[in-house]
Order: structure tokens, then C-alpha cells, then sequence
């Protein structure tokens, strides 16, 4: 007879969850309850008081995740990055209006990149060049760009001339840093450039929009008024607090004048915009848009009929794919993007058929209604191994519409072996 082990019809007493496990419940049902009510604003005021209490009570990187990014952003709990996050992302700091989409735009003082985050949604065909000194930041900031293809980043200090910099003041971590020249060598170990330096490191002739948030040293790229970027500026964008912006103004108003240039401000930030804008398009504009996206976020598509084989769909290099034909006589295989359009009315791709040696392929491009009525329809019949570049012009669309790309067998083909039907790029702008 063996030995009880228990009690009799004792009942062990229930896995109890950690405190990080709670919170991080607590935070990840926050979050699956955004997704689902984006626009529901006490459920984002809910979700941004839990992160607050959340990355108050300890140290380490976590995530964020809101919905209109669609891909979580890192945040270095116990650190300014909450509150450069908020600034951001619940208080709308760079929600100002522009005359003009910029294509080109550099973000002086990135910290980790939830500026440059939302500027890369709000322009997605803009490129964003990322300046910041402080390595620790920089590798944060490197996380959070790096599924972006369109921003650059540079580990540097902007002054007005090449030199290194030392730590003047620290107010709120790397956050808060604030840099000077005048320290010892010793002291000086950040690496500085001009912003005409930096422009020509990355190849830029010149830029739309300058975001500026380098405490205090806006003085320092501000000091020579005769600097060609500042006659090719659109909009400059400043974070400057009260002690310091009279100098600003009086330095800016000395390469941005008046007579060319509007100033308002949002809070602290400082809003200096070109009445005419110098080159950029004007508001509004259909942005281009990639039918396949590798980048941040979630995009629907929907597969109709596509063979059954693990050639039929798939996506490569980023923004094409293969759609396989069926067999002769059987239904078109069919890719379907639904998207919402703003005034696009132009299609590019390029249509290759891979195959060789193979029966022709009818490539089309469609156009329909979300009750499915057809708007438009592009048909192009491809022999084995001929490629071809399109760009067709649409009527102008607006609204809720599914772009569709099909491929079918020709007419006169016997069968579908070795039809790999290739779309490259398909882009509707």
C-alpha cells in the first residue's frame, strides 16, 4: 500500500498570473479591442493609460501597437520614449496641415522614430532621412524605420559646420539631450555635421520639409541665412520652447522671409510654411500605390480560383507574384486587391511570362465596383517568355473598389504546363 501524497479530495489551488502577466493581458486586450473600434477614442485614451502605468513600473523593451500603423513600434520602458510616443501619437504634435505633399524630408533629432513613423504614413511616397546623435536611441530608432524602405538613418549631431559635440544638459534622458561645442575634447564625442553636409551624404540636391526637434541647436543650423537649403524649403517644422524662441524667430526670419513665408504655432511647435510651395506637387494628390505591399501593416487580398498547386499564388521580391493559369476552358485565376481610391487613375506593371517553353497567356488587368460591375478591363495575350511594361490610363477613381489581376490560357492553348504568369510591380496611381 502506497503512501497518500495528499489529502483526500484536496483541490490544488489555482495557477495564479503574474503581475506581467496581467499587465500584459491587460495591454494585449487593449490593443485587440483598438483593432477592432479604431476610431473609438476613450478605448485609445484607455489603451495609452495603461502603457503609461505599464512602462512606469519597470525597465526593458516592450511594444506598442495602434491601429493605424498596423505593425507594433518599440518603446524602452522607464525611459522619455512614452512621452515622446504621446506626443506623437495621442496629442497629434505634427498634425499640421500642409500646401504641399513633400517628397523629401529630413527629421532633425529623430529619438526612436515615432515622428518619422507617422510622417511615413501620412506621405508614404515621401523619403525621410532620420538624423540622431545618441547611439542608444539610434538602435531604437533603427528598429522601428526598419520596415520602412523609404527612410534613411544617419548617427549624427546637425550644427553649422563639422565638428563633435559634448553633452551640455540632459533633461530628459536621450530624449532631453542637449549638445554644444564649447566643452572639452574629451567631452565632445558625438559627431557633427551642417544639414548641407548631411543633405549631400544622402544624395539630396535639396528638401521639401525640415522636422526639428534638437533643443536648442536649431540655433546652430540656423546661424547662416544663405544656406541653399533654406531657399528650396517648403516647411519647417521646430519644437521650440518659450525661452528660446525669440532668437529662433529672429534667426529664421533672417533665411526664411516673411514676405515668402507663413508663421503660426501649434504649442511648441514652430510652423514656418512657403505661401507657394518652391517644387512639390500641390493638395491634393493620388498617391501611388503598390496592389502588393511587403512593407508595415496588414493589406487584404482575396484569391479566386487560383490552381491548387503551390505555384499557383504566391508573392516574391516585395511587391510581385506569380498567378498560375488553369487549364484551358477552366475559370480565370484571379488576385483581387480591394482599395479605397482617391483620385487614381493610372495602372503600371509589367507582365512577363516565365515560362519556356509554354502556350500563350492572357494577362488582364480589371477594375470592378464592390458590387462587382466592371468600371474597366485591360487584356494583353503574352507568348512564352515575353515580357511587357503597361500603363494604362483609367477613368478617375474614388471610393471603395477591388483591383483585379487575371490570367487565363489563349484561345488556342492545349494546356497550362509550365504558364508561370508573372505581374511586376503592379502599381495604381
Amino acid at each position: 500500500m502506497h503512501s497518500a501524497d495528499h489529502t483526500a479530495g484536496h483541490v490544488p489551488e489555482p495557477t495564479t498570473l503574474s503581475t506581467l502577466q496581467q499587465d500584459l493581458l491587460r495591454k494585449a486586450e487593449l490593443e485587440s479591442a483598438m483593432i477592432a473600434a479604431p476610431q473609438d477614442q476613450r478605448l485609445r485614451g484607455a489603451y495609452f493609460e495603461e502603457l503609461m502605468r505599464f512602462a512606469s513600473v519597470r525597465t526593458g523593451l516592450s511594444h506598442v501597437l495602434l491601429p493605424e500603423l498596423g505593425h507594433p513600434v518599440s518603446l524602452r520602458c522607464g525611459t522619455a520614449d512614452l512621452i515622446a510616443l504621446l506626443r506623437v501619437f495621442r496629442d497629434q504634435f505634427y498634425d499640421v496641415p500642409q500646401r504641399a505633399t513633400p517628397q523629401r524630408i529630413l527629421v532633425l533629432g529623430a529619438h526612436v522614430g515615432y515622428g518619422a513613423v507617422y510622417l511615413a504614413h501620412r506621405f508614404p511616397g515621401a523619403q525621410i532621412l532620420c538624423v540622431e546623435p545618441n547611439a542608444a536611441a539610434y538602435r531604437v530608432l533603427c528598429m522601428n524605420t526598419l520596415p520602412f524602405r523609404q527612410i534613411q538613418t544617419m548617427c549624427l549631431a546637425a550644427w553649422h559646420s563639422p565638428t563633435r559635440l559634448g553633452v551640455l544638459a540632459r533633461n530628459l534622458g536621450d530624449w532631453g539631450l542637449q549638445l554644444h561645442d564649447q566643452l572639452p575634447d574629451a567631452e565632445r564625442t558625438f559627431p557633427a555635421r551642417s544639414v548641407s553636409e548631411i543633405l549631400r551624404m544622402a544624395g539630396w540636391e535639396q528638401v521639401d520639409m525640415v522636422v526639428c526637434d534638437i533643443l536648442g541647436a536649431e540655433a546652430a543650423i540656423l546661424a547662416d541665412p544663405g544656406q541653399r537649403w533654406l531657399q528650396t524649403l517648403d516647411t519647417l517644422l521646430v519644437a521650440v520652447q518659450e525661452p528660446r524662441l525669440p532668437v529662433f524667430i529672429e534667426q529664421a526670419r533672417a533665411g526664411l522671409d516673411p514676405a515668402f513665408y507663413g508663421y503660426t504655432s501649434k504649442g511648441d511647435l514652430q510652423v514656418i510654411e512657403r505661401h507657394v510651395p518652391f517644387r512639390a506637387v500641390i493638395l491634393p494628390q493620388a498617391r501611388e500605390m503598390p496592389l502588393i505591399n511587403s512593407g508595415p501593416g496588414l493589406f487584404p487580398i482575396a484569391l479566386q480560383d487560383p490552381p491548387a498547386t503551390p505555384w499557383g499564388f504566391f508573392v516574391f521580391d516585395g511587391d510581385c507574384c506569380q498567378l498560375h493559369p488553369n487549364a484551358p476552358g477552366e475559370r480565370p485565376a484571379r488576385a483581387i486587391f480591394p482599395r479605397t481610391l482617391d483620385g487614381h487613375s493610372r495602372f503600371t506593371a509589367t507582365y512577363f511570362h516565365a515560362g519556356r517553353p509554354s502556350p500563350a497567356i492572357v494577362f488582364s488587368f480589371i477594375v470592378a465596383r464592390e458590387d462587382g460591375s466592371e468600371v474597366f478591363r485591360s487584356s494583353r495575350a503574352l507568348a512564352s517568355g515575353e515580357r511587357q511594361d503597361i500603363a494604362l490610363d483609367l477613368p478617375q477613381l474614388t471610393g471603395r473598389h477591388h483591383l483585379i489581376l487575371q490570367t487565363e490560357m489563349a484561345p488556342e492553348a492545349p494546356q497550362n504546363f509550365s504558364a508561370w504568369a508573372q505581374f511586376l510591380s503592379p502599381r495604381i496611381g
